[in-house]
């Protein structure tokens, strides 16, 4: 049989209800941050999906009992190798109504992860699964990954495999794109920056070291300094770099009792100790380690300027950014697939946020894009939906980018 005649076996074998009974059943399963049982529920009806369906599958514990989906079209030779990944956690409903009940209106269905990403980790699954019901075999691997714990900043999930694997040669992390492929997102480094100083009297305020001043200071210097400086370095698809002071925190908590009780009169006391909270979204141009390095230039200008402060900078949890050239035989597969379905151009683009790709394709060297159903502008919300023509076009598509990229037997 032709791969032609293939890719219209798999158009016609495409049950749209069927598929979007799965985005309904998904939805339908709470999995958010804060959940005592977390993903398990939504993990267990995958495992339990795909066994049914006679592909080859198994929950892979990460920690606390909580574990990724990992599941398997075996190939027949050694082509290349293909992950479909996607987070099966949600934020929390917050004030969400009936975040649990999918409501469908106006071509639109609500629901929490509706978006982000439900819908994305549906498609997937159910490109395997036609790929596999047509016999279709494939000369590499194609898995998809149902990983947890991206909504916590942590990323275990996808972490846990880059450390342990499965390892494929290329990856799709299916994040809202508005089926528009994403070839470049920043990264995210936070950093606590902490001043130590003196404390003192307030009335002789020149014998202490005021760690707020010092704070108040290096954020001063960091607009004046790091801001201009990150504008000029523009990324074509993902624009400047940005600088957010996210929290300030500091004082002597001798002084708490003028918050407390205005009655309670005790002699004020010079700050000896401010935190600062950055969050500092960066361009595949840079590194988390070069955007450290900025941050500590500015601390080293602070303690000069007041020596009687100690400055200490500390990275959290740095999110590497992920690029893949436009040119990509996977971008251009997909982008090819999409103009096939949707019979109009999907533009490439870049995006602004943060995707657990960058650490399939910083940490593990995969090449891996970003692409799937829904608009990311609406995750989170409370008025969170997918636009339900978006649905079909990403199983076909994901369907028909494994056939190409994986290979017929």
């Amino acid at each position: 049989m032709s791969v032609e005649n293939l890719r219209e076996k798999i158009r016609t074998a495409i049950d749209s209800d069927e598929l979007m009974d799965i985005v309904r059943k998904l939805i339908s399963i709470p999995s958010h941050t804060g959940l005592e049982e977390k993903e398990k529920n939504v993990a267990q009806y995958l495992y339990e999906l795909f066994k049914s369906e006679g592909i080859d599958v198994y929950l892979q514990e990460v920690f606390d009992g909580r574990s990724n989906v990992i599941a398997t079209l075996k190939g027949s030779s050694n082509g290349r190798s293909l992950m479909l990944n996607g987070h099966i956690d949600t934020v929390p409903p917050l004030s969400m109504e009936s975040p649990f009940t999918p409501i469908e209106r106006d071509g639109k269905l609500y629901g929490r992860g509706s978006a982000d990403m439900k819908s994305g980790v549906a498609t997937m699954v159910y490109a395997l699964i036609v790929l596999n019901r047509l016999g279709i075999e494939l000369n590499g691997e194609l898995v998809f990954a149902g990983v947890i714990d991206e909504e916590s900043s942590r990323s275990a999930g996808t972490n846990f495999i880059v450390e342990n694997g499965p390892k494929t040669d290329l990856a799709i992390v299916g994040e809202p794109t508005s089926l528009h492929p994403v070839v470049a997102h920043k990264g995210i480094t936070y950093f606590e920056v902490s001043f130590t100083g003196e404390a003192v009297h307030s009335s002789v305020p020149e014998n202490g070291a005021n760690a707020i001043n010092a704070a108040a200071d290096f954020i001063k210097r960091a607009e004046e300094e790091l801001v201009p400086k990150y504008k000029k370095m523009n990324h074509p698809y993902v624009g400047a770099p940005t600088v957010t002071m996210n929290l300030i925190q500091g004082g002597s908590k001798g002084n708490m009792p003028y918050l407390s009780d205005p009655n309670f009169a005790i002699a004020g006391t010079v700050a000896d100790t401010c935190s600062v909270y950055i969050d500092i979204r960066w361009t595949p141009y840079q590194s988390s380690d070069n955007i450290q390095k900025d941050v500590e230039e500015i601390a080293k200008f602070i303690e000069k300027k007041r020596p009687k402060i100690n400055v200490e900078v500390k990275p959290i949890l740095p999110h590497p950014a992920m690029e893949i050239k436009s040119d990509h035989v996977l971008v251009r597969s997909v982008q090819s697939n999409l103009r096939d379905e949707l019979k109009k151009e999907k533009k490439i683009t870049g995006a602004t946020y943060w995707g657990d790709s960058g650490l399939l394709s910083d940490l593990s060297n995969i090449p891996t894009l970003l692409f799937g159903p829904g608009d990311i502008g609406c995750a989170h919300s409370d008025n969170e939906f997918i636009d339900i023509k978006h649905i079909e076009p990403a199983a076909i598509v994901y369907a028909l980018t494994a056939l190409e990229m994986c290979g017929k037997s």
